[in-house]
This record gives C-alpha cells, sequence and structure tokens, in this order.
C-alpha cells in the first residue's frame, strides 16, 4: 500500500489492460474511524499495515460499480459498510449505512452528483486534508487530465453537478480509475468541465443555486438565507454572493476588511446600511463600495416588514484579515484564528 502525498491517505492500484488504466482503491486513517473507499482485493501484507494504523471502522463503496471485494475487505476487519440512498439497493451486499449529500464519515463530507452512469454516484470532501475521493465520476486516463466517466444517463447534467465538486475547491482529487490528480486539482477539474460541448458550465441562475439557511434563533438578530455562486461557476479572483435577509434581522456584525474590498447591490427591499459614519437607508438599485480600510466598516439591516436581496461581490485575498469594531475581534484568514484585538499587546509580552 502506497502513502500519498495527503496526510493520513494511501492507496493500492491494480493495472487494468483493457481500458489502460489502475483502478484504485483508498485507506483513510480517521480520528473517528478509518476508512476504505471502493476496496479492490487487499494482499495480507497491505492488510497487516492497515492493522498497524488501527484497522477500519467503514468501507465505503461509492457507486455501484465499485463494489469490489468490499464485502471480504469489510469482514477482514469487522467494518461496516456504507453507500449511497441510490446505489445501496443495487449492491450485492448488505448495506449498513446509506449517505446523503452533506452526511460526515470518518471526516469525510459526502457530494452527491447528477446525470452519472449510476444515479447514486458520490465522492468524499476531506477538507482538512484538501482532498476529495471520487470514484467514477472523473477519470485519469491521461496522465494530468481528467474526463468525464463513461456511460453518463446526462452528459449536460453531469457536467453542471460535477461544479459541485470543484466547488470545494481541493488541492488533491484521487479516482478510482486512471492517474490521480495531486497538486492544482481545482484548476484540472475545471478545465475538464470547460471542455464539455453543449454546456457552458460558468453560468447559473439564482434559483438554480444551493441555498443555505440559518436556524430562527441560532444567532440572533444574523438570521438570514444566503449562495455562494461563485466558486460553483468557476471564480478564482473575484468572491460573490447573494443574501436574503428577513425582515427585523440583520446578516454580519459590524466589520472591515485588510486586503477584500467589498460592493454591496441591492436587488430587492431596502435594508438599512449601518456604518460607524452613520446610518443610512438604502433601495433597489444602489451600489455601495466598502474599502479594504477601517473607514468600510458596515452592517446590513433589515428594518423593513418585507425581506430584502443583496449581492455581494468582493475580491479573494487569502492574506486577508477581518475586524469586528464592536465586539473588538479580529479574524485572521489564513490561519481560520478569532482573536480580541484589544488591549494591544508589547511585542515581547510573555516572552
Amino acid at each position: 500500500m502506497q502513502k500519498t502525498v495527503v496526510d493520513g491517505l494511501s492507496m493500492w492500484s491494480v493495472w487494468q489492460p483493457g481500458p489502460n488504466v489502475f483502478f484504485n482503491s483508498f485507506f483513510v486513517e480517521a480520528g473517528g474511524g478509518n476508512l476504505i473507499v471502493d476496496p479492490l482485493p487487499l494482499s495480507e501484507p497491505d492488510a497487516a499495515q492497515i492493522d498497524e494504523r488501527g484497522g477500519a471502522a467503514w468501507v465505503v463503496v461509492t457507486n455501484r460499480d465499485h463494489e469490489r471485494d468490499a464485502k471480504n475487505v469489510a469482514a477482514r476487519f469487522g467494518a461496516k459498510i456504507a453507500a449511497s440512498e441510490a446505489d445501496a439497493p443495487l449492491l450485492g451486499i448488505p448495506v449498513d449505512r446509506t449517505l446523503k449529500e452533506g452526511d460526515e464519515l470518518g471526516g469525510g463530507r459526502v457530494l452527491t452528483f447528477e446525470g452519472l452512469k449510476t444515479a447514486g454516484e458520490i465522492a468524499l470532501q476531506f477538507r482538512a486534508k484538501k482532498a476529495a475521493i471520487a470514484g467514477d465520476a472523473l477519470w485519469g486516463d491521461v496522465a494530468g487530465k481528467l474526463r468525464l466517466g463513461p456511460k453518463l444517463a446526462d452528459a449536460e447534467r453531469a457536467a453542471l453537478s460535477l461544479r459541485r465538486l470543484a466547488a470545494v475547491r481541493p488541492e488533491h482529487l484521487l479516482i478510482g480509475d486512471g492517474q490521480c490528480i495531486f497538486s492544482d486539482a481545482t484548476r484540472v477539474i475545471w478545465q475538464c468541465l470547460e471542455a464539455c460541448e453543449g454546456v457552458y458550465v460558468n453560468k447559473i441562475n439564482v434559483d438554480e443555486a444551493e441555498w443555505k439557511h440559518d436556524p430562527p434563533g441560532t444567532r440572533e438578530p444574523y438570521v438570514g438565507s444566503w449562495t455562494d455562486i461563485d466558486f460553483e461557476i468557476g471564480a478564482e479572483q473575484l468572491g460573490y454572493r447573494v443574501a436574503r435577509i428577513p425582515a427585523g434581522k440583520a446578516f454580519c456584525p459590524t466589520h472591515w476588511h485588510t486586503a477584500e474590498e467589498e460592493v454591496f447591490i441591492v436587488t430587492e427591499g431596502e435594508p438599512t446600511l449601518v456604518t460607524p459614519r452613520g446610518t443610512w437607508k438604502l433601495r433597489k438599485g444602489d451600489f455601495v463600495a466598502f474599502p479594504a480600510r477601517a473607514s468600510g466598516a458596515h452592517k446590513i439591516v433589515n428594518e423593513s416588514n418585507v425581506p430584502c436581496d443583496v449581492i455581494m461581490i468582493a475580491n479573494v485575498e487569502p492574506n486577508d484579515s477581518c475586524f469586528y469594531p464592536d465586539s473588538k475581534k479580529v479574524l485572521i484568514e489564513r490561519a481560520g484564528l478569532i482573536l480580541r484585538d484589544h488591549p494591544a499587546l508589547d511585542y515581547f509580552d510573555g516572552e
């Protein structure tokens, strides 16, 4: 079993002379129980390595054609078997857990797709590892490139659906058939999707986008719905979101950025702009700029009795920091840390 550049992720492969590709299987070390994905038969030395790393709690089958040796491998480690809701009934083995979009298993989040060879094709995103594992969704039969898998049910729907995989921006993509992509995987996925004929994958309508919702009462008054459509259609330098703010609610606490300049465009309703420089009523058609400095601090509140919609656009800058003057916090974007920015510490404090 071969270790990969992805920490805690190993693989083993078997050459298939017919399609001229390697078929691959994966072992993922995870604190909540190790995973084996799409298992080919295991040699005893490889099985011993898995034993040494804590065995396996789950065997995941990404599609009906990747059942492979799941029954024997699961029995070898006393593992349970998981597959998608759509494909589980099509397998020749009992399934202990069915998976749907957004489910979590072994540190991986389930992504589902449409229009592929099988209705239940899934992938697993491992955010902490900056990696994703896909079964038959994409093939790597030319090293360094990807193409859509064979026998698609609907090529256009498949290409549009696979944007979901690109949108999570994996650095590494491990696939069941062909050469995996180690490093720069997001760009390679988009290169594949943009080459698909008969569909323009860099376009989406708001009513087609996936909306997220704050459950009422969870973080009052910051309650609303939003859709991030930037990465879903291949954006790289700009981020754009549509926010829908219910009556009497607010979207984000007062904040300003050090490197990301924002512009808000009101498309529906009459939200109120709250800033350290004053409060202003906005209306449909207003553009509001927020420079990347303290004077750009802002919060949007909906004081009206009807919902309002706001398009939010900014440049994407991984070295950005965000200050929250009301609560004296600072978000260090690259480190993912939120700290108090007051009182200021001396350089040698605590040394």
